[in-house]
């Protein structure tokens, strides 16, 4: 299966694993809409992608979501890469804060399924989770507990949108723009690395290849895959 000449729409695909993926998308043959909320990256990743259509777009706002697709006739493959990342303690939290990351990673979801689907006769959507879904650690509870219903939500919607094809990628350790740059962001990579079996942290590229692969394989449906350099097993 080939996705040259599909349109493919990546919301999150300004930076980091999104445009990673809109790279090896455009770099695949096909057609290309990205959204974010950041004006100029999306002019920086228009400018590293070439053709591609550039949309902003806040997914935690379903009017804005229903933006993205409004103009489009017909989508194969959407991937959502978007969503808050942070603290989100249950105690000590301003509460709107602890519902803007479910507003944007559980129902930024939904929105983009609902506004996506009906434009779609079969192809794939793509979550993107993260590694504490099933490895809490202390001060996330809120991301924990939304990143765990976007991999629920994918199980589920395998049987309601069939046959398009849904399923999730849960990333761990990438070097992206969120880790920050320079020497010490480097340095904290660095450490981590070592205690990664794989021995290093992931990149875009890495994560877009399993993207790629969720849109190429029409056997891969109603799955979480996880890519984390072994770092779930320790």
């Amino acid at each position: 299966m080939s996705i040259e000449g599909q349109r493919v729409v990546i919301i999150g695909g300004s930076s980091g694993i999104g445009l990673g993926v809109a790279l090896h998308a455009r770099a695949a043959g096909a057609h290309v809409t990205i959204g974010g909320r950041t004006v100029e990256r999306l002019q920086a990743a228009s400018r590293a992608l070439g053709e591609v259509d550039v949309v902003t777009v806040d997914i935690g706002d379903q009017a804005s979501v229903e933006a993205v697709f409004a103009p489009i006739d017909h989508v194969d493959h959407v991937v959502i890469c978007a969503g808050t990342v942070g603290p989100s303690p249950v105690l000590g939290s301003n509460i709107e804060a602890l519902r803007a990351v479910v507003e944007q990673r559980l129902w930024g979801a939904v929105y983009t399924v609902r506004a996506a689907a009906p434009k779609m006769q079969g192809g794939s959507i793509t979550f993107t989770s993260g590694g504490v879904a099933a490895r809490p650690r202390v001060g996330a509870a809120i991301t924990t507990a939304a990143l765990g219903a976007v991999e629920a939500l994918t199980l589920a919607l395998a049987l309601e949108l069939a046959p398009t094809r849904v399923n999730c990628v849960t990333p761990g350790l990438v070097a992206t723009p969120l880790h920050g740059s320079g020497p010490a962001a480097e340095a904290r990579l660095a450490e981590r690395a070592r205690t990664l079996p794989a021995g290093r942290v992931g990149t875009p590229d890495d994560l877009a290849l399993v993207y790629l692969m969720l849109m190429n394989n029409p056997y891969l449906t109603g799955e979480v895959i996880h890519i984390d350099g072994g770092g779930r097993y320790i």
